[in-house]
């Protein structure tokens, strides 16, 4: 079929639809057939998902990181470096691990015998598997690390001189203190046995950055059946994320691993929903390419969170919903039907598994159910089809089993690792009151945060939120990530959204239909949620709703226009264009600090 005959078979589709306003566009059989993969949907996917696993996993993180690690059990327990001879020691760096609390003592001396104090340092949770650096410079030959207060776990410490960046200072001997507690977990020469990790300039390379320090540390405190530290989250996004440090270690790249899997596996699932919604290579393609160029989805593919998974099942769970709308009940159609259902609500208990602001989709999910029905109920009546009464029953009370029991089931068995890491003899008998905690920990956060947002703000991205930014770096650079989307996805999806909704209902659209509901059940809810401090990634569930909104505006023009493949054209280009312009701070490479005011920041409120 050339491209004007299947322009012309589009519109008589959509004004067969808008010629029946109660159907809300039911798709027909020769849609059905369209919607078949053919090889060169193959070759996109590959291709596309090829370029996202490029982008995401290039410079995700070094491969390797400090393993061993000192645990002092008491204060007192302390250790002694020796140099072997007098060095200018200009910097400390010290690696920290999860148990980050108390306080260490740290002094020099030339001879052994007069000691000066050289660092007082407070271990913080906030510091987990991060570099903390201390700049003083004294000439030393020891230098003596003594307890204040246990209950950390120092991985390893470096001394570097000014001018020799590229090595620490080497440790010719240690000598560990002859009061050390027993219970204490080494000696004290696990903290420099693993000298040629240790960076003179830490960055997002070889440490974690913002919520990893959550996230990130609480999957590898699932492979070590460690008291988990945070419980803010269910655990099913940790969970994913704990197969990473199960092959690659406790690393950067191994705590990120998982994340740029899911984040490059949405690309393909995000193909195949485009493909089914517009039944056309073309414009999955294109929604695919958008969603590449978006940078708030390659941000997240690049680090240790929950977010990125949420999402992914999200988009299933509201495409499952889509599909089960369209299937007619007649030949066979009721019994598969259910397929589509019981995948919607299997993923809607995933995705509640990971946030509980996902949770807010299941009310979209009955809107759109409830749509579905309506359709079976008129059809069933102009078909003078008796059974649709009773097959609308037994889809409702199989919606108990599916939309409740189904989610619930999964909800509850993604706390396995989280009881077994528990030192209290706690149970599933217990998920309620870690359930009750959560939502106490989140009524309760009214500390104001720098870049937190009204929900308000979040459709004109008015404030990205600064996930990392470099320190130590030459004069007049800079170095970022932060979490912002693309401008002209961002901004033009907002519009697209609108004006789809507008034409959409005059049309009786089922895809701007699906669209605006999953939009508007993600959205509303932050407008009464409890939770006074918000953040623009919690706008990250209507992203794709965006791109797909665009889609489908862009086909209306192209339907209506010979220049319409134009405006197609142009758009596409130009998101390429920011995508680059904006590269550096979804991956943070370095730039100059003048080229980041001037050029990067569009707005004030962009804080990076």
């Amino acid at each position: 079929m050339d491209n004007e005959a299947k322009v012309r078979t589009d519109m008589d589709y959509h004004e067969t639809t808008r010629s029946a306003p109660l159907q809300w566009g039911n798709a027909s059989r020769h849609s059905r057939e369209d919607r078949r993969w053919t090889p060169l949907d193959i070759v996109w996917v590959i291709l596309l998902t090829a370029v996202s696993a490029i982008l995401t996993f290039t410079d995700l993180g070094n491969r390797t990181a400090p393993q061993t690690y000192w645990m002092p059990d008491k204060a007192g327990d302390h250790f002694t470096v020796d140099f072997g001879e007098l060095r200018q020691v200009d910097r400390l760096n010290l690696y920290e691990g999860p148990g980050a609390k108390g306080e260490t003592k740290i002094e020099a001396s030339k001879d052994g015998q007069t000691w000066e104090s050289y660092a007082e340092v407070e271990h913080k949770t906030n510091r987990v598997f991060t570099w903390k650096s201390e700049d003083k410079t004294v000439e030393a030959r020891y230098m003596r690390f003594t307890t204040v207060r246990p209950g950390y776990r120092l991985y390893e410490a470096a001394f570097f001189t000014k001018g020799i960046q590229s090595n620490p200072i080497p440790v010719m001997n240690l000598e560990a203190g002859s009061a050390n507690s027993a219970a204490s977990i080494g000696s004290g020469a696990e903290a420099f046995d693993e000298q040629e990790l240790a960076p003179y300039r830490p960055d997002y390379r070889n440490g974690m950055y913002f919520d990893e320090i959550y996230h990130g540390r609480t999957a590898y405190e699932f492979v070590e059946r460690m008291e988990p530290y945070e419980n803010t989250h269910p655990p099913l996004g940790k969970i994913v994320l704990e197969l990473g440090v199960r092959m690659f270690d406790m690393t950067p790249y191994g705590w990120r691993f998982m994340a740029g899997v899911v984040g490059t596996l949405m690309v393909s699932v995000f193909y195949a929903v485009a493909k089914g919604m517009f039944m056309r290579t073309r414009y999955a393609f294109l929604a695919t390419l958008l969603l590449i160029l978006e940078g708030f989805h390659l941000v997240h593919s690049r680090s240790a969170n929950v977010d990125i998974t949420g999402v992914t099942f999200t988009i299933i769970m509201f495409y499952a919903m889509y599909r089960y709308g369209e299937m007619q009940w007649r030949n066979g159609g009721f019994r598969r039907s259910f397929g589509y259902l019981a995948l919607s609500g299997l993923f809607f208990g995933a995705a509640a598994a990971v946030k509980w602001n996902y949770l807010y989709g299941g009310a979209g999910l009955a809107i759109l159910l409830a749509f579905a029905l309506l359709r079976r109920w008129r059809e069933g009546r102009m078909a003078g089809d008796f059974d649709t009464a009773k097959r609308i029953v037994l889809t409702l009370m199989s919606c108990i089993i599916l939309f409740v029991a189904v989610p619930a089931v999964v909800y509850t068995a993604t706390y396995e690792p989280f009881i077994a890491s528990t030192k209290a003899e706690d149970s599933y008998k217990d998920v309620w009151q870690y359930q009750k905690n959560m939502y106490d920990y989140h009524k309760g956060v009214k500390e104001e945060h720098p870049y937190g947002s009204k929900w308000y703000t979040w459709p004109l991205m008015l404030r990205p939120v600064w996930y990392y930014g470099g320190k130590d770096l030459e004069q007049g650079e800079a170095q970022s990530i932060a979490a912002i989307g693309n401008p002209l996805i961002w901004w033009g999806g907002l519009a697209a959204l609108l004006a789809s909704w507008w034409l959409g209902w005059r049309r009786r659209d089922r895809v701007v239909l699906t669209l605006a509901v999953a939009y508007l059940s993600f959205y509303v809810p932050w407008m009464v949620a409890p939770r006074s401090v918000t953040f623009l990634y919690h706008y990250f569930p209507m992203v794709p709703l965006l791109i797909l909104s665009i889609v489908w505006m862009l086909r209306w023009f192209e339907e209506r226009s010979y220049k319409g493949r134009r405006i197609t054209l142009a758009f596409g280009i130009v998101a390429a264009g920011l995508f680059i312009w904006f590269y550096p701070i979804y991956t943070g490479i370095t730039i100059s600090r003048e080229w980041m005011n001037i050029a990067i920041r569009w707005l004030p409120s962009w804080g990076f």
